[in-house]
């Protein structure tokens, strides 16, 4: 019993391991260079091991994409923890966003594979569609509860939320890729960029503003 328990974990150590591989190769040198062989080398085994655990390059990135996305679900639920359960849906959604760009710095390698490949982000995988709660359709339903509170107002939840993704993911890109630089001195810096960001975002969606 014991013999397969320790099975069970190299064979998930050995998992993760090739698909970390394949998010770090992706990001450092890009999709189309990315293959099989490179990522035997990364990991010092042989080409014929990556195959007993996935299939093709294909269904490789599929579960790199996935991973990415279930770790930005955890960042997410950890901000909504700790801005507590009596937070309104405005709040919520203002906390998600924090959560996106604190995830996009924590890891900039899944960050980069799952939203700046344009081939990767039309992987077909049920993260990518539904967002593992801090997707699209998450921030759209929280856009949606925040303006039957009257707490934004809005005649289209997910053009707003589209929106406001738009506006937080664009700065994050911008400070990744080192276009910040001069004017966001840390990562700190950056956080409270993104809160000013979302605080003017909310002044402009309150009711009596031009609606979006």
């Amino acid at each position: 019993m014991r013999t397969t328990a320790r099975r069970e974990r190299e064979r998930e150590n050995t998992r993760t391991l090739i698909v970390e591989a394949a998010r770090d190769l992706v990001s450092e040198h890009g999709l189309d260079a990315l293959s099989m062989r490179m990522i035997a080398e990364r990991i010092e085994y042989s080409p014929a091991t990556i195959y007993l655990y996935f299939r093709d390059k294909e269904e490789l990135l599929r579960e790199v994409v996935k991973e990415g996305f279930e770790r930005m679900r955890e960042s997410v639920a950890r901000e909504l923890t700790a801005l507590g359960e009596t937070a309104n849906a405005a709040d919520q959604y203002g906390a998600m966003g924090l959560a996106y760009a604190r995830f996009a710095l924590e890891h900039p390698a899944y960050f980069r594979v799952m939203f700046e490949l344009p081939r990767v982000a039309r992987l077909d995988t049920p993260c990518r569609v539904a967002g593992a709660g801090a997707g699209l359709e998450s921030a759209v339903e929280m856009v949606r509860r925040a303006a039957e509170a009257g707490l934004i107002g809005t005649r289209d939840a997910r053009r707003t939320a589209l929106i406001g993704w738009g506006l937080i993911h664009g700065l994050t890109s911008l400070y990744l890729s080192g276009h910040l630089t001069g004017e966001v001195g840390s990562r700190e810096d950056f956080l409270a960029l993104v809160g000013e960001a979302l605080r003017t975002i909310d002044e402009g969606w309150k009711p009596g503003s031009r609606e979006a």
